[in-house]
């Protein structure tokens, strides 16, 4: 990747203090980007990086974050590059996108476009109408739409359209179902908590035969750069977050024609990613779901295979960014905690397992993080619990 040379003075305003935003922070860092993060707590480990300066805010979302960012561009008294880490924040910024782009270099895809792409079921709809290979799928709005199910073949597997709604721990992110019958009961009891879902066949296949494109593209919609990755482990195991994750240039190919089509035909904008899963039973990749608007959980393994996306996005959005050549891709693995191993035969030679936390260049967030909240945090729960229990023991027996 080039490198750029002189040094701008124009901050980085990430939105989110995750692990997420953590390597986002840690892959500007390497561009000497002076970055800020906001959170709601300083409980994240983001906010305890030595590569950035912490802001606390009321929320992530809605319109008391766009009042937020407003005030704090005023501070910086300049027109910060906006990056974001969190899908409610999306929704805010692209709602909000005209208020802000007056304080913001903001790459966003259209407002239109971002809605249709974070929902499901709208998502599925347009892969359909541009020709991507999508799972077998219907539509649930309500229960008239039951019967579509019967038309599918278990296993299957149901998810809420919109992902807010899980993050708010209104629903489960994914329901399995090993029948059509247990199908339509589990939609009927979704539908009681979200008015749109979507019923999908199971691709068959191991953790390890998911795949993802991290991308990022200017504001005229031009390809930066692509990373193709592996998931070599999921959290929970089959529908969890990515555990452990590496390079796939065995598919670079294909991970890189489809998300340049994906790019061209949809009109994207900024950061995002694909989530494919290649079916055994077929051999065809198959779209699982897009990030948009954001960075992605395990956005930092690109980094630290020689594909810095965020420092492409902050330099696209100054208008000083070119696109990346195709580079041979180092042999790294990240991990999002230190407790999740892989078999040594699933790295390629020389493979060095990073933690998302730990870095000796920066080891404070993963002290706040694996002595906090992994370990005091837990003690002091557990002793709360034990102390509460105690004490209805002694009132009852009162």
């Amino acid at each position: 990747m080039r490198e750029q040379l002189a040094v701008t003075p124009v901050p980085a305003v990430v939105v989110g203090g995750s692990l997420n935003a953590l390597g986002v922070a840690r892959s500007l860092a390497r561009g000497r980007v002076p970055v800020v993060v906001l959170d709601t707590t300083r409980h994240c480990p983001a906010a305890w990086s030595r590569y950035c300066s912490f802001r606390r805010v009321p929320s992530l979302e809605g319109e008391p974050l766009i009042d937020v960012l407003v005030r704090l561009a005023s501070d910086l008294a300049c027109r910060p590059v906006l990056i974001l880490t969190h899908d409610g924040s999306v929704q805010a910024v692209s709602a909000f996108r005209q208020r802000l782009e007056p304080h913001y270099r903001i790459d966003l895809p259209p407002a239109a476009m971002v809605e249709a792409l974070a929902d499901k079921t709208r998502f599925h709809e347009l892969a359909q109408e541009k020709g991507f290979a999508v799972p077998r799928s219907r539509t649930v709005r309500s229960v008239v739409d039951l019967d579509g199910i019967g038309e599918l073949t278990p296993p299957l597997i149901l998810k809420p359209a919109d992902k807010t709604r899980v993050l708010a721990g209104l629903v489960e992110r994914i329901v399995s179902a090993d029948s059509i019958l247990q199908a339509r009961a589990a939609a009927v009891q979704m539908l009681g908590r979200v008015p749109a879902l979507i019923v999908q066949e199971w691709v068959e296949g191991p953790d390890t035969e998911i795949f993802f494109a991290l991308f990022s593209c200017d504001g005229d919609g031009k390809v930066m750069g692509i990373f193709p990755g592996r998931k070599l482990v999921c959290s929970p195991p089959a529908f969890g977050s990515t555990a452990v994750c590496i390079a796939a240039p065995e598919a670079a190919g294909e991970l890189r024609y489809e998300t340049q089509r994906f790019v061209e035909l949809i009109g994207y904008k900024g950061l995002g990613s694909l989530e494919f899963k290649r079916d055994t039973r077929s051999g065809r990749l198959l779209i699982i779901e897009p990030t948009v608007g954001r960075s992605d959980w395990q956005e930092e393994i690109a980094t630290l295979c020689g594909v810095n996306l965020p420092l492409m996005a902050y330099r696209a959005a100054l208008g000083t960014s070119v696109p990346d050549d195709e580079v041979a891709l180092a042999p790294g693995a990240w991990r999002s905690e230190r407790q999740f191993r892989v078999a040594r035969s699933l790295l390629p030679h020389g493979t060095r397992v990073v933690d998302g936390y730990f870095r000796w260049s920066d080891p404070v967030p993963a002290l706040y993080y694996y002595a906090f909240e992994r370990f005091a945090l837990r003690v002091w729960h557990r002793a709360v619990r034990l102390t509460r229990r105690a004490s209805r023991h002694i009132a009852e027996a009162h």
